[in-house]
């Protein structure tokens, strides 16, 4: 698992306090608060040889809007989801679950009351709400096996989440268990390093390790991450920039006249009429090799008259009569 996963491991418990303390991860703040709780595990239908089935300590830790404090009392029913991750001592005798609650509420003590009376009720309501955990790892181990021993096929993951009571990363292991039965009869068995994305139910803790066991409702393959840094270039100056629009064709067609003076350069030689000829390009031409026709004897006098200039003609203004042919028209006259 990556070290900078920060996706969440969410959990969904309902039990009830045993008692209330201020945050000890974040002292001065007195709306910090801390629950603890022995989260009870109502599910017990389903037994691995490697797992417990005991009462787990967790601690809920909430922001205490309002300063309402009173409000979570011992003995109070609460349900909360939140975040979480599991710590261990290095003797692994003391575990605890941490959830940084998103959403706290409780159960009004005269409901509590009520339901009590009615043992059956309460019961069923307690067994069908087992812990529920959502979370991303990658498989680092394989143990057990299905429908084949009083030890249940099993996966160890590795999860990643942020723990924001220390603001850094935290890394814990969790153990995924597959219920015998039909169910999973087909499911491909998953390799080292396998990412999934897991939905389960908490049933316990297993002997060895000390690590959560979680029996799997749903679970889905996820793509392996890519973390590779793109490559660094070898040289650290300034790097030359392509003109692409010196490649591309003109905004024009070149016109016969200027195919013609390019023909005219190049040596001639004795072709028949109605063969093509090939003009190599120049130097300075990126373009590849042209081909073209000899012109026709009629294109030839049309383009001769195009580039002929014509003699400018001066305007035939009607002269203007003057006074002495005035006279001389009179002479004449009379």
């Amino acid at each position: 698992m990556p070290s900078n996963s920060t996706f969440p491991a969410i959990i969904h418990i309902r039990d009830f306090v045993e008692h209330v303390e201020p945050d000890p991860t974040r002292p001065g703040k007195g709306l910090s608060m801390q629950l603890r709780i022995s989260l009870n595990i109502p599910w017990k239908d389903i037994q691995s040889d490697d797992v417990e089935q005991d009462d787990i300590p967790t601690l809920v830790r909430f922001f205490n809007e309002g300063n309402q404090s009173d409000l979570y009392k011992p003995n109070t029913f609460v349900y909360s989801s939140g975040s979480f991750l599991t710590t261990s001592s290095d003797d692994e005798e003391l575990f605890h679950i941490v959830l940084h609650a998103h959403s706290l509420d409780r159960l009004h003590n005269l409901v509590i009351r009520a339901m009590r009376r009615y043992r059956i009720v309460f019961h069923a309501l307690s067994r069908g709400c087992p812990p529920i955990v959502t979370f991303l790892g990658v498989v680092i181990e394989r143990g057990g096996q299905l429908n084949g021993g009083p030890t249940l096929l099993h996966y160890r993951l590795q999860t990643t989440v942020y723990n924001s009571s220390t603001r850094t990363h935290h890394t814990f292991p969790v153990t995924a268990y597959f219920k015998d039965g039909q169910r999973w009869a087909n499911f491909p068995p998953l390799s080292i390093n396998t990412h999934v994305f897991l939905t389960g139910r908490v049933f316990g803790l297993t002997k060895e390790h000390r690590q959560l066991a979680v029996v799997t409702d749903d679970i889905h393959f996820l793509p392996a991450p890519n973390h590779q840094l793109p490559a660094t270039p070898s040289s650290t100056g300034k790097r030359k920039r392509v003109d692409r629009w010196s490649q591309r064709a003109g905004p024009q067609t070149p016109s016969k006249s200027a195919a013609r003076s390019q023909t005219e350069s190049l040596p001639i030689t004795h072709q028949s009429q109605d063969s093509p000829q090939i003009i190599a390009p120049g130097d300075d031409d990126e373009e590849s090799t042209q081909i073209t026709w000899p012109d026709t004897p009629e294109e030839i006098k049309a383009s001769s008259r195009a580039t002929t200039p014509v003699p400018e003609r001066r305007s035939q203004r009607p002269r203007k009569t003057s006074y002495a042919d005035i006279l001389a028209q009179s002479k004449y006259d009379s």
